[in-house]
């Protein structure tokens, strides 16, 4: 009986941690229908509802959508693992070079076609 009792016990102590890491797995689930979403919204509230709120001078409002801005930003670096590496300043600072990067790259094949009369 003690036995039973105690390899019970046992199992049970190890088998929690195995548990624990399965519920964590399942919180990390990516849905990309929800990653899309979100990055829907952030869009449609950084273009429409930020700009309108600063054009009717309506502080409150803008403040708090500023705030429900970034409410959605840690929420979506949460579920995206793809957004997560914008929460960190490097992350940010790395993308921006990338994307003045590919600018130059642009501007310089719009360059060389304009200065080679379309030829290049």
């Amino acid at each position: 009986m003690l036995r039973s009792i105690v390899f019970v016990a046992l199992i049970s102590a190890l088998m929690a941690p195995a548990i624990a890491h399965a519920r964590d797995q399942q919180r990390n689930y990516t849905n990309r229908q929800q990653c899309r979403r979100m990055t829907k919204q952030i869009h449609h509230f950084e273009g429409t509802v930020l700009k309108l709120a600063k054009d009717r001078g309506n502080t409150l409002w803008f403040d708090a959508t500023a705030q429900h801005i970034a409410r959605l930003k840690d929420s979506r670096a949460d579920a995206c693992p793809e957004w997560a590496k914008q929460r960190t300043a490097y992350g940010r600072a790395k993308i921006q070079a990338e994307q003045v990067k590919q600018m130059m790259i642009m501007a310089g094949k719009m360059a060389l076609k304009y200065f080679t009369g379309g030829w290049m």
